[in-house]
């Protein structure tokens, strides 16, 4: 006798590749677009876009719980803590010190990701997930939006790039290895060119920026000069 999967166990992964292309067409599909109009507490596009602009530097999760509290989501902590150990939402990508003490960062993806759970465990059932499945199945994405969608701290991948060069936080190779995880040969031709990019910028940009920022210490202004009354120039 075949055992039966369960929902848990067939629910895509938040690194699994099938997850990002879901997440990129889920508002558009029809079904989901129902489920709104029935009422069922789900995020529109353009919701979730503003929240990606709002929240640029990640989530909190005072953060997360204020938002999904606002559209009617009742969402526990244990809830969420057990989703991250399941790989059903990202852990966390960094910290930071606020009045209460040192708090965990989440990505600013992860309410379009607690939306397709509470969607995948409360509205839809198996066999529609099939059919999701099937209507993704023959759609192409190109690199460029799979590898932007596996982005972490920038929504594009030039902010990236500039970001990653100047402090060298890795985020745009992390994004290229998920994405391209299934096609090797051309993931780590991709990681090369930007490793390229990186040595190109070391060798030439990096010294002219050095040379600039050297003239810029050895010129001064008097107190007086920098006052907001003299922003002009002299030359004015």
């Amino acid at each position: 006798m075949k055992k039966k999967i369960s929902r848990s166990q067939q629910i895509p992964k938040y690194d699994n590749p099938i997850r990002s292309t879901i997440i990129s067409y889920l508002t558009a599909l029809p079904d989901y677009q129902e489920g709104i109009r029935k009422g069922f507490p789900l995020f529109t596009t353009k919701e979730l876009d503003e929240i990606k602009d709002n929240y640029k530097d990640g989530l909190t999760w005072k953060d997360i719980d204020k938002i999904l509290s606002a559209k009617g989501i009742f969402f526990k902590k244990a809830t969420f803590r057990k989703y991250i150990q399941e790989r059903n939402i990202s852990k966390a990508i960094g910290y930071k010190n606020t009045e209460n003490g040192r708090v965990a960062i989440f990505p600013v993806d992860t309410i379009s990701h607690i939306n397709f759970i509470q969607y995948y465990y409360k509205v839809i059932d198996g066999e529609h997930l099939d059919n999701i499945l099937e209507t993704i199945r023959d759609k192409q994405i190109s690199y460029l939006e799979v590898i932007e969608n596996n982005l972490v701290w920038k929504d594009n991948i030039y902010a990236s790039i500039f970001d990653d060069i100047c402090h060298g936080d890795g985020d745009t190779a992390d994004a290229i290895k998920k994405a391209l995880g299934c096609r090797p040969s051309d993931r780590d031709k991709f990681l090369k060119i930007l490793n390229d990019i990186n040595d190109k910028f070391d060798k030439t940009i990096r010294n002219d920026i050095d040379k600039f920022v050297s003239q810029l210490q050895k010129k001064y202004l008097t107190v007086f000069e920098i006052t907001d009354d003299n922003q002009g120039g002299q030359d004015e």
